[in-house]
């Protein structure tokens, strides 16, 4: 019976395996390499199935090399429900069993008559598990949704229960197995499935002999594709722009905290600077000045004498780079022409001097004209007696 079971594993491997190898993919890219992933994240009920499935349980207890094989082959039934997460990964939950035959060497609640020298045992199983199956296929040989043959492993646990003659035994049972799903059309595939299950040497009411039994489990059925039953591939986004501006917003951010930092330092340089006294230089911007001579005089008296120093003070000795011009005049209203220009020369003159000699400005800031009576620039004759300083 061992022989039985791993051999019938082996051959739906291996035919599964032959069968996904054997198929055209057409999920490869433009360099023959397989396409995977990612693919959009599907809904509750999107890629949900639910299948049934009839064969036959072949239960392995403490004398199972007795009797022949016919004798102890029993009905099984396959009901379940189950999802896809994604194209490789999914779980199911579901029901299997209806019914056990073996025989043992003592009496046991679901014994049903003597065989020989053994009693024979027919009895009511049921497991109710859970399972996690792996897509081989999809995994090894990229997603298509319409390949032929599906090969899922899978592993699975939940709650064993044998009954008959109104007793009962329950369990924790684990289990391993194969699913090979047909693809008959869009809606509907047929299944091949293979399981093993393991449980507790008690499980069929007699204690003692080996410290673990099980039962095989080999069926036929189909299965139907609920709602959507497919995986889209999510497409590629290219963050390259994004990612270079998050970049630059990082390097100009870097740039900006130095900055702040540089300001920052130099605010507080300044903070904790002593206060220094700058001497304010004075910026005098000379306004021209009349000095006013009686007629036929060369001389200034004692009141355009006070107006000339103060001039000096406030103005030639306070803007030290300014050069001034000494324009003398007279009026054309008296005296001859030739008089008039030796006057206004004569008045030139004796300003420049007391310029230089009293109040000891430059020569070289000093520019002389006399311009006679050529040049009244007053309407009064008496205010053309002068001597313009500009």
């Amino acid at each position: 019976m061992k022989i039985f079971t791993s051999g019938m594993l082996a051959i739906l491997l291996a035919c599964g395996s032959f069968c996904v190898s054997a198929q055209e993919n057409n999920n490869r890219d433009v360099n023959n390499k397989i396409l995977r992933g990612p693919y959009e994240t599907n809904r509750f009920f999107d890629n949900v199935f639910m299948g049934v499935g009839a064969g036959v349980n072949i239960y392995e207890g403490e004398f199972d090399d007795f009797g022949s094989f016919g004798k102890r082959l029993a009905p099984a039934l396959d009901i379940y429900v189950g999802k896809w997460l994604t194209p490789s990964t999914g779980f199911r939950v579901g029901y299997s069993g209806i019914q056990a035959k073996g025989w043992t060497s003592s009496r046991s609640a679901f014994a049903k008559g003597i065989d020989g020298k053994m009693f024979k045992e027919k009895f009511g199983v049921s497991y109710l598990h859970g399972d996690v199956m792996w897509n081989f296929s999809n995994a090894v040989s990229g997603y298509k949704e319409t390949r032929t043959w599906n090969f899922i492993p899978f592993l699975g646990a939940g709650w064993a229960r044998a009954y008959g003659n109104d007793t009962h035994e329950d369990e924790i049972a684990v289990s391993v197995g194969l699913l090979n799903n047909v693809r008959l059309c869009d809606l509907v595939d047929l299944t091949l499935e293979a399981r093993q299950m393991f449980v507790n040497q008690r499980f069929d009411g007699v204690v003692g002999g080996r410290k673990g039994e099980g039962m095989t489990s080999v069926t036929v059925g189909v299965a139907f594709k609920l709602n959507r039953r497919n995986f889209k591939r999510a497409e590629k986004v290219d963050y390259s722009a994004y990612q270079n501006r998050i970049k630059a917003l990082e390097g100009d951010n870097a740039k900006l905290a130095n900055n702040n930092k540089a300001l920052n330092e130099e605010n507080e340089a300044l903070r904790n600077r002593k206060p220094e006294v700058v001497a304010a230089e004075a910026k005098v911007s000379a306004s021209p000045v009349v000095l006013f001579f009686k007629i036929g005089k060369a001389t200034l008296d004692n009141k355009e004498l006070v107006n000339l120093e103060f001039y000096v003070k406030h103005a030639m000795q306070a803007d030290k780079n300014k050069t001034f011009t000494l324009i003398g005049s007279a009026d054309k209203a008296t005296g001859s022409k030739e008089l008039n220009q030796r006057l206004s020369e004569q008045r030139m003159q004796y300003v420049y001097d007391l310029l230089v000699k009293k109040y000891g400005i430059s020569k070289d800031r000093l520019i002389m004209k006399a311009e006679g009576d050529t040049n009244n620039r007053f309407d009064e004759p008496e205010l053309n007696r002068a001597v313009i300083v500009e």
